[in-house]
């Protein structure tokens, strides 16, 4: 299982002014697959705010993305997104996509401490996102003792013409609990752009239970279920995920 730390893509919701943003709900550690090989993660999402406002995608629906990656050397991976949302009520639209480099340290899994950075570059609909296209920093700080992992994903996201960058950090804790099981719990933030910064009522908080199965040698499966935890965030997401190495 060459991602752990795969989690939720549930929403990639563009709220209302003065309401905080999230792009996504994902934790990355500092593993990639193997130099020359292939991974596939299928993601499939539900979730439900409780009310309608503004845009989002989707607001209350399902969200389906397949992610397909390939590595080029021990310490880069580049991966593309091609997500594709429904909302309950039926309607349907796609959700353009995401091209991420990933650059990590080798060898991140028998590590202590392992380090990354994600450069993230997108196009998607205002459904989706507060812009058309944007680019996302996102640092990875991977650290490991036992059977204990913390990630600490400090994002910054910056929207391209139309409002200052964003800082959206997420961290995620894992303990393995058998050889194949491990458990997990990941929170999300958004306080909002630098140059004007959320109130603490316009922040966005979201926390999760996870956990993750390595069904065979290459094949595991990622469950989440998620409550926000302020008014500016999703109130239920769940998910499910397939990740597949070859």
């Amino acid at each position: 299982m060459h991602r752990l730390a795969l989690a939720l893509a549930c929403c990639l919701a563009a709220l209302p002014a003065g309401a905080a943003v999230f792009d996504e709900f994902q934790v990355y550690d500092g593993r990639i697959t193997e130099p020359g090989h292939v991974d596939l993660n299928l993601h499939l999402n539900l979730g439900r705010r409780g009310r309608l406002d503004g845009e989002g995608a989707p607001r209350n629906g399902g969200l389906f993305t397949a992610e397909i990656g390939y590595a080029t050397a021990p310490w880069h991976e580049v991966s593309i997104y091609l997500p594709v949302a429904k909302e309950f009520s039926g309607d349907v639209f796609g959700g353009g996509f995401k091209l991420r480099n990933s650059f990590v340290t080798p060898g991140a899994d028998s590590r202590p401490l392992a380090f990354g950075l994600d450069v993230e570059l997108r196009h998607q609909s205002y459904r989706f996102s507060s812009a058309d296209w944007a680019v996302a920093l996102r640092p990875i700080i991977d650290l490991r003792s036992g059977p204990w992992q913390l990630i600490l994903n400090p994002v910054v996201e910056m929207p391209l013409g139309r409002q200052g960058p964003v800082f959206a950090p997420a961290v995620r804790g894992v303990r393995q609990v058998a050889e194949t099981v491990w458990l997990g719990v990941e929170h999300y933030m958004d306080f909002g752009r630098f140059d004007r910064p959320e109130a603490p009522r316009g922040q966005a908080h979201q926390l999760f239970l996870t956990t993750d199965i390595r069904l065979t040698g290459s094949v595991g499966l990622h469950l989440g279920l998620g409550h926000g935890l302020t008014r500016a965030s999703d109130r239920w997401a769940g998910n499910l995920i397939l990740y597949v190495d070859f």
